[in-house]
């Protein structure tokens, strides 16, 4: 059981299963990041921009750093974009011999694990 997936609607935050309000009163990004940090829930990932991660339809939340989920709690497997911090999804499918991440805002490719070996 993760944190509770909350969405931002008329400065206030709304889980993002059932629509309940949890916090209102909250107009900047940095003070729902500040509430969000002291209470178990997630908001959804931001470009650089300021543009919600969909994928499907469905918002994408990050989970303690790489982990990321769908709204209905669908594990999947994308990573953010150098460039403009927009979604990578894989390009050819995972392999094991390589793994090649696509953005689909900007359209720079790049290899994942070659990205971690050097940073």
């Amino acid at each position: 059981m993760g944190p509770t997936k909350v969405i931002v609607k008329s400065n206030a935050l709304h889980d993002v299963k059932t629509g309940r309000l949890i916090q209102a009163g909250l107009a900047t990004r940095k003070q729902q990041q500040d509430y969000a940090m002291h209470h178990y829930i997630v908001l959804p990932v931001l470009d650089n921009v300021g543009q919600l991660w969909s994928l499907e339809g469905k918002f994408v939340y990050c989970l303690r750093g790489t982990r990321y989920e769908t709204s209905d709690d669908e594990v999947v497997h994308l990573t953010r974009c150098h460039d403009c911090g927009g979604m990578c999804i894989s390009a050819d499918g995972p392999t094991v011999e390589r793994d090649c991440m696509r953005c689909i805002q900007c359209g720079h490719e790049f290899e994942a694990r070659l990205e971690m070996m050097e940073s």
